[in-house]
């Protein structure tokens, strides 16, 4: 087979290539102080969409490498974690922090990754990033995979510009899509107890949602299609000269 016609075919496949969403996993800690163990475990979700994504002006994203061995933040009551969720869990029944959940180990999700390659938001110093808002084009799909905090927890959104609180179900529950028509920011609301948002900080200075992304070395489907059209024209411009050969 000559060159040219593989070109060609290896093109076909990338342009033929689905878009993939993009999924965010989130971790909610649903106390304050000095009864909470700042675990980031209460309820951990995904949400993910086409084009889907998070903004921020402080936050950076870190390999899971540099958290170091999870759950090393001494005992609860606290925010000795580094980063801010790396928390020893005080749950009996939930396991570690979200860090596990995410990555595998301990009794979180009976020790299976959720999404073992993502990277996890911070700032440069492992603080909370308490700026984080989501846009995207067209639907959102979010989904509550683990609730294991004995409060009665809901996840919901609201227009970054404000209005009202869209809430979800309460509990493990899901998929549930939804279309907000303008950058948004995610609410965690406690049962008889206070509401939390993405893109601020509650009376203990940090956020109660934790964040963890798809690397940033992975190419978008836009970037792998116009890859396709840079092959493609390479492929009919070699094929050109070789006709005229």
């Amino acid at each position: 087979m000559r060159f040219n016609t593989i070109n060609l075919v290896l093109t076909a496949l990338l342009l033929v290539t689905p878009s993939f969403a993009t999924t965010y996993w989130g971790g909610f800690e649903d106390t304050v102080g000095s009864s909470s163990d700042y675990d980031y475990n209460d309820m951990v979700f995904s949400i993910s969409g086409d084009g889907l994504a998070l903004n921020t002006a402080t936050g950076v994203w870190f390999n899971k490498s540099s958290a170091g061995v999870l759950n090393t933040g001494f005992g609860g009551h606290g925010l000795a974690g580094t980063p801010f969720w790396n928390n020893t869990s005080l749950d009996s029944s939930g396991g570690d922090s979200v860090g596990s959940c995410i990555y595998g180990g301990g009794v979180c999700n009976g020790g299976v990754a959720l999404a073992a390659g993502d990277q996890y938001l911070a700032t440069a110093t492992g603080h909370s990033v308490n700026d984080v808002y989501f846009s995207v084009n067209g639907n959102v799909t979010e989904q509550v995979t683990l609730s294991i905090s004995a409060d009665t927890n809901t996840l919901g959104w609201e227009l970054k510009s404000g209005g009202p609180i869209h809430a979800f179900t309460s509990g493990v529950q899901g998929p549930v899509s939804f279309t907000p028509g303008g950058d948004f920011i995610l609410v965690g609301s406690v049962g008889g107890g206070p509401t939390f948002t993405s893109n601020s900080a509650a009376n203990d200075g940090v956020s109660h949602f934790a964040f963890f992304g798809p690397s940033a070395a992975a190419p978008e489907p836009a970037s792998i299609t116009l890859l396709g059209f840079a092959l493609l024209g390479g492929g009919l411009a070699f094929r050109k000269k070789v006709s005229e050969s």
